[in-house]
């Protein structure tokens, strides 16, 4: 286990720097490497998970949780979602009307927290807590109120929820894709329209995820992979050796994750301030 200076990035196994190796999954994922699907796919395709609980993008900001039982329906949910989905429950009956016995699940830092307190400390719930096998956190800034982030967008830049193609986080701005063109914005500038829970969340990484998952701005087309126990070590170690991700050293990106860690904590410091 690595020794990281600061306890903003929960325990850290390892830190890599991984790409897909399938051309398909690099075409819909070039920003950020596709280094999650690609390892969903390989779990998947080597029978260790049953399914894969996770959010796809419907139309503007809106998206639903699904469940992907295949490469092909992994690939349908690749890409950047700026709302919160809220799948708990869903994810829950899908278990169940599918009969699922090992599932992973791509969350928030915030829906890892509870997944990961579901499984490892199970209350009344606990059939489950225990079919969750893995849990892939996301690297978070926060999520929209996308019904205000919306109508933001087409008051003052004349953009429509349906017209929007994708939105990317670059540096210190946002890339919203829409139509033919591209409308960069400051993120200070919307950072009144993230929903209020994450103006006070502290966590960037998603502590309590089994491996976490980002970019940095430094290694363009590759993901940030942090491995948080041995189970995930393994899996990433396995999908490399069976050719389905890249795999570098990626300890020297681990101050640009600390960074964007420490400025989320301040933004919460800062306005949980004002509730006090």
């Amino acid at each position: 286990m690595m020794s990281v200076s600061e306890n903003l990035l929960g325990n850290v196994f390892g830190i890599y720097l991984a790409r897909a190796t399938d051309e398909e999954i690099l075409k819909r994922k070039v920003a950020s490497g596709g280094a999650v699907t690609a390892l969903l796919a390989y779990a998947l395709e080597k029978g260790l998970i049953d399914g894969v609980v996770t959010a796809k993008r419907t139309e503007g900001l809106e998206g639903q949780a699904v469940v992907a039982r295949t490469r092909e329906e992994l690939l349908e949910t690749a890409g950047n979602k700026w709302s919160i989905v809220p799948f708990a429950s869903r994810m829950k009956a899908k278990i169940e009307e599918e009969g699922l016995k090992n599932v992973a699940v791509v969350c928030l830092p915030c829906q890892a927290q509870f997944f990961g307190q579901m499984r490892d400390f199970p209350l009344l719930e606990s059939d489950f807590g225990e079919r969750i096998k893995y849990i892939v956190s996301l690297f978070c800034i926060g999520t929209f109120a996308f019904e205000a982030f919306l109508n933001y967008l087409r008051m003052k830049h004349s953009i429509m929820a349906q017209d929007i193609k994708d939105i990317v986080l670059k540096g210190d701005f946002l890339e919203i894709y829409h139509g033919d063109s591209v409308l960069s914005l400051q993120i200070k500038e919307v950072y009144s329209y993230l929903q209020a829970g994450c103006l006070v969340c502290t966590d960037y990484t998603g502590t309590w995820s089994d491996i976490s998952a980002g970019f940095v701005e430094s290694e363009k087309g590759w993901t940030v992979l942090i491995t948080r126990n041995l189970k995930a070590e393994e899996l990433v170690k396995s999908a490399e050796k069976d050719g389905y991700i890249e795999l570098r050293d990626g300890s020297h990106v681990i101050g640009d994750v600390l960074k964007a860690a420490r400025e989320k904590l301040a933004r919460a410091q800062k306005n949980m301030m004002y509730l006090l």
